[in-house]
């Protein structure tokens, strides 16, 4: 499970960060103005005779960047001679003082422990001490490119099966859907009008799929296991849902229902009904694949024309209805009784008013929404509600987080329609997309994919290596 979101709470690690503040002040007499003075001599000098004793640090958790003040004796007044290294990695030493030192908290410092050296002229090492309790590293998430390569200044690419490293790039990363049968060693995706793409994680390869099917929208799969495919199909009278059955390797495929204009099929996860919405009808239609029950209007929206997105909560008990062309989102709750769809609600942004600001509810900004997923966080464990909901903010090339009170926050990305690029690097000071729209998380390897569609690559969002 993933934990990125944390509620505001007095705690342990706010505690933490007053006692820092506190530990620093200790440094005051270093500071020239407001400049620290990293050459000034202060405290008492190394003793060769003596062993290097390290007491404490704090803070006790932190990631790449933290400034840590670490406790003990013997560290003597030279910053030049001071080396300190967490979890193996070397840290940089700001100022010592006898028996304090602040430094910086390396990156990759996943083991924890915390040593202090003194060093001679020629660098070797003179005395150490190791402490004994740990730092707690806390991983920086950042953003890679997972699968995709382009040529000629990123203007052209081909499109390709074969291995990681070897797979083209890719069109229209329209919608994800991990293989729920499958311990998330397969990936699906559909790029619309062009190929159907299968990431197979065991051996490493990228496979292009044969469906014939023209305008391939969305992928879902049954509670059996099967694979639902939506059509984009301009006709009332062909086909717009099909399925891909399991039993054939998804080779055999079976026509479920007609629709015009579908964009989207969202297997409920306990009733086991595919909704699905149309572009031409402002509704949201469902499919009941085991008495072959079709519902035409479930529920009404209030625009013809538009694109939808259903994803259902893990309860079974509501969905959110991602408008894309409205820029907002929508929930529907699902009446277990009655088996019926209620009268969907406004939960974040505003209805056709779309730019890009962090806020609740209503008070927040989305700029063509488009795939979401839910994740479970850890700091909600036994509350009513355990997930926060990712999706991709397409036209504010961002990746946001909607949390169970309404909230919505950017999660990657510079959130700003004028700041898109292909760029790797840390969730918000570096890393760019450029029209995200699909999404997906991986509970096995505790990572998110990101279609990052004008790109023409798959993007990973995981702690860094």
């Amino acid at each position: 499970m993933i934990q990125v979101i944390r509620r505001h709470v007095f705690s342990k690690a706010l505690l933490q960060k007053i006692l820092l503040v506190a530990g620093l002040v200790l440094f005051s007499s270093c500071y020239k103005g407001s400049t620290l003075d990293v050459n000034q001599d202060s405290g008492t000098p190394f003793n060769p005779k003596e062993e290097i004793v390290v007491e404490k640090f704090l803070p006790t958790e932190g990631r790449k960047g933290t400034r840590v003040v670490v406790y003990g004796r013997n560290f003597g007044n030279d910053v030049s001679k001071v080396k300190v290294t967490i979890g193996g990695y070397p840290a940089k030493v700001i100022n010592v003082k006898g028996e304090s030192l602040l430094c910086i908290c390396p990156s990759k410092a996943y083991e924890g422990d915390v040593k202090v050296s003194v060093v001679g002229d020629d660098e070797a090492e003179l005395k150490s001490g190791v402490c004994e309790a740990k730092f707690d590293y806390q991983y920086n998430y950042v953003v890679t490119t997972f699968l995709g390569k382009l040529y000629e200044n990123n203007t052209k690419w081909d499109v390709l099966a074969g291995p990681f490293d070897d797979c083209g790039a890719f069109d229209n990363i329209w919608r994800m859907m991990f293989d729920p049968n499958s311990n998330y060693d397969d990936l699906y995706w559909v790029g619309q009008r062009d190929a159907f793409r299968h990431v197979d994680f065991v051996n490493q390869y990228v496979d292009i799929k044969t469906t014939n099917i023209g305008q391939c929208a969305d992928v879902n799969f049954t509670l059996n296991g099967d694979m639902v495919v939506v059509d984009d199909q301009g006709s009332d009278t062909n086909t717009g849902i099909y399925l891909f059955t399991r039993a054939s390797g998804f080779t055999e495929r079976l026509s479920l229902c007609n629709a015009r204009g579908a964009k989207t099929c969202a297997v409920h996860p306990k009733n086991g009904k595919i909704y699905y919405t149309r572009y031409h009808h402002a509704m949201i239609s469902s499919y009941d694949p085991a008495t072959g029950t079709l519902t035409e209007e479930e529920v009404m929206m209030d625009t013809k024309g538009s694109n939808f997105h259903i994803v259902w909560h893990p309860t079974g008990d509501w969905a959110y209805i991602i408008y894309n062309g409205k820029h907002c989102i929508y929930r529907v709750d699902y009446n277990r009784e009655t088996g019926k769809l209620a009268v969907p609600y406004i939960v974040c942004g505003q209805h056709s008013s779309p730019g890009w600001v962090d806020g609740m509810g209503t008070g927040a900004r989305l700029s063509a929404p488009n795939q979401g997923i839910f994740v479970k966080n850890e700091a909600y464990a036994g509350e009513e509600d355990e997930y926060d909901f990712y999706f991709c903010d397409r036209d504010s090339h961002t990746v946001r987080v909607l949390t169970p009170e309404g909230r919505v926050t950017t999660y990657a990305g510079r959130g700003n329609s004028r700041e898109w690029g292909y760029v790797d690097g840390e969730l918000r000071s570096q890393a760019l997309f450029n029209h995200p729209t699909s999404i997906a998380y991986d509970m096995k390897r505790k990572c998110f994919y990101i279609g990052d569609c004008d790109n023409h690559r798959v993007r990973k969002i995981a702690p860094e290596e």
